[in-house]
């Protein structure tokens, strides 16, 4: 997929849930190919959705920001964006490895999009499209209105509410990793 693509899936997975990590869920959805290109400046060659694209670098960074700080936290969104670049990519006739110990590629609903092809973009771009429809409630809470008449039950920063005191502990606990 290219990366307009990617950037699109990324945003429409993050914009619904915290618009404000959105420049982190892009760096995400970009991160394997740029590695690759960081990597290669400094004379480390790795093949196109070879190390970068396993699925267990996504998995991982997921995980470590889930355990180590919560679900609102700019490394988790990072990781959801590098997890949406693996799933885009796996939509492709290439496909992406698993894993270091898999010989072939792994490639869902067959594989069947070609890189730069229309329908790439009908796909990404709609499903941006959707989701920018799902968090315009969210996005104006969060960007254009400040005031509590706009309270918006999608974008609970329940880490600053236990900070000043408004839930305890034992709530914030109870919510941090809840959406809705």
């Amino acid at each position: 997929m290219t990366w307009k693509s990617h950037i699109a899936i990324g945003s429409a997975l993050c914009l619904p849930f915290n618009p404000t990590c959105l420049p982190f869920a892009i760096a995400g959805s970009t991160a394997p190919d740029w590695i690759e290109m960081i990597l290669r400046v400094f004379g480390i060659r790795l093949g196109h959705r070879r190390q970068t694209h396993y699925l267990i670098v996504p998995i991982a960074i997921i995980l470590f920001a889930w355990v180590v700080w919560d679900l609102n936290s700019m490394i988790f969104w990072f990781g959801v964006g590098y997890l949406s670049h693996w799933v885009a990519d796996s939509l492709t006739i290439t496909g992406v490895p698993i894993s270091p110990y898999d010989k072939h590629n792994f490639t869902l609903l067959g594989g069947k999009l070609k890189t730069g092809e229309p329908l790439e973009f009908i796909i990404a771009f709609g499903f941006l499209s959707a989701s920018l429809f799902l968090a315009k409630p969210t996005l104006e809470s969060v960007f254009y209105r400040k005031d509590e008449r706009n309270f918006n039950v999608f974008f609970m920063d329940w880490s600053n509410l236990n900070k000043e005191g408004v839930i305890d502990n034992k709530e914030y606990l109870e919510h941090r990793f809840k959406f809705f």
